[in-house]
């Protein structure tokens, strides 16, 4: 720093120091620049960065002509390989089907004794229930359907006086419902099966039905009449009686019968009018009438379908009911359908249910082909052919099972026991008809061994190595190259 001197009037030389520099002012944008100055340091070394990748990157895409050659060459061959299982193996048939009943049955009843109109008065089931011996499963115009157990359908009303076999089919069916023991030969409609008939309708609640109608009006008239033909032959004979008694019997008239010939006549007038009385006896009086009973062959039934309601007209079928065990039935293609056998082992799956059950096969049947179109031969189209197929179930399956579609499963064929097991792309054959496999050695080099076949099933085929040859599970057999 340096001074000036000057000199005074008085002659004193006088020093006089500078004055020192003012401090600068603080400058209030400081930390703005710092802050500045780092955003660009980042900003250069991002960029710098970013340069380097795109130089690796575009790099890895410039190939040199020795590498592009190597490149355009084809890869490597490779070799596929599965493993050799010793296993069950069995060859199976997969296809769906349906869970019915043996047989259905329809029944419509005819029109009731008594009733102008048939319309349905009570519907005392539903779908699904089960049916019994005896039960009284719907009404028509006031009067029951009861279902009876019998093989023969019922065809004509049941009266007292008739005899066949539906008439021995009654008097069994009422002897299982505990109102009928004997009394009279079996297949005639007697005494004692009217009254067990009338045993039958007091038990399910309802008035026996009468050959002479309601109560039975028809035939009071025909059998007041019989009752009053027995009673004047009858007083004929007690007055023939009377006369041949007396002690001078009264002379006949000219040209008449004698007095024992009168009787003797009266005798056969009255034993003709008796007879016709008990006649006319035995074909009235209670009855099974046609449109009251339904048979059905195995119980308990299901109630399939319920065709009306209360108040509905009586329309065929009214009501439907299924008998005897539920089946399953399937339609096979003809080549798979070939396959199969009576008795084969089957598996029941419903996908519905998540249930599963077994059975057999129960028929294969003959090559069919539905029909369908318009009506007569000429306005129907052939369908595919199939082959039925029916599978019998171990145990009867339940009702929820009706009317489900499920997946079959039928064992065709099966090993008796564990056998070497490859994929069917493993073996081949050659011109001489040897059959062989291809095993990958751990080494690397491929060995031929000579093979049996034998049941194939699911893409798997049992193979039997040759005398000479040896296989074993965990080999490594080709299936691919």
């Amino acid at each position: 720093m340096f001074g000036f001197a000057w000199d005074r009037p008085d002659g004193e030389q006088i020093l006089e120091e500078p004055a020192a520099a003012p401090a600068p002012a603080p400058r209030e944008d400081g930390p703005v620049r710092r802050n500045g100055r780092r955003r660009w340091a980042l900003l250069m070394a991002g960029g710098a960065t970013l340069l380097s990748l795109g130089g690796l990157i575009g790099a890895s895409f410039v190939q040199s002509p020795e590498q592009q050659r190597a490149s355009a060459l084809p890869p490597a061959p490779s070799v596929l390989t599965a493993t050799v299982e010793e296993r069950l193996l069995a060859s199976t048939v997969v296809t769906r089907g349906e869970v019915g009943a043996d047989r259905q049955v329809e029944v419509t009843p005819a029109s009731a004794q008594g009733a102008e109109v048939t319309v349905v008065t009570a519907v005392r089931t539903r779908v699904g229930a089960k049916i019994k011996p005896g039960d009284v499963v719907l009404t028509v115009s006031g009067r029951p359907l009861m279902i009876l157990p019998g093989a023969i359908p019922a065809y004509r009303d049941l009266k007292p006086g008739d005899e066949g076999d539906d008439i021995a089919q009654l008097q069994s069916a009422l002897r299982r419902l505990g109102h009928y023991d004997s009394g009279d030969r079996r297949g005639w409609f007697g005494p004692s099966t009217k009254a067990a008939v009338r045993r039958l309708y007091a038990d399910i609640g309802y008035e026996v039905p009468d050959t002479g109608g309601p109560g039975g009006q028809e035939d009071r008239e025909p059998l007041r009449a019989a009752d009053d033909a027995v009673g004047a032959a009858r007083s004929a004979v007690t007055s023939l009686k009377a006369r041949l008694a007396a002690a001078t019997p009264p002379p006949s008239a000219p040209g008449e019968p004698t007095l024992k010939d009168q009787l003797k006549a009266a005798k056969r007038t009255l034993a003709r009018a008796e007879q016709d009385r008990r006649d006319l006896v035995a074909r009235t009086g209670p009855m099974v009438p046609l449109a009251e009973a339904a048979f059905l062959t195995t119980f308990p039934a299901t109630v399939v379908a319920v065709g009306r309601k209360v108040g509905d007209p009586v329309e065929a079928p009214l009501i439907t009911f299924a008998t005897g065990r539920l089946t399953v039935t399937a339609k096979l293609q003809p080549e798979q359908a070939s396959l199969l056998r009576p008795g084969m082992p089957v598996e029941i799956l419903s996908e519905t249910l998540r249930e599963k059950a077994t059975g057999v096969v129960g028929t294969v049947g003959k090559l069919t082909t539905d029909r369908s179109g318009g009506d007569g031969e000429e306005g129907q189209a052939a369908g595919l052919p199939y082959v039925p197929v029916t599978v019998t179930t171990k145990k009867a399956l339940g009702n929820q099972w009706n009317n489900l579609d499920v997946r079959l499963t039928v064992t065709a064929a099966q090993t008796s026991g564990k056998v070497l097991v490859v994929p069917v792309s493993a073996v081949s054959a050659s011109a001489d008809g040897t059959t062989t496999v291809s095993v990958s050695r751990p080494s690397g080099d491929l060995v031929r061994v000579s093979v049996e076949p034998g049941v194939s099933g699911d893409g798997f085929i049992a193979v039997t190595p040759a005398a000479d040859a040896t296989l074993a599970a965990g080999d490594r057999v080709v299936v691919g190259r």
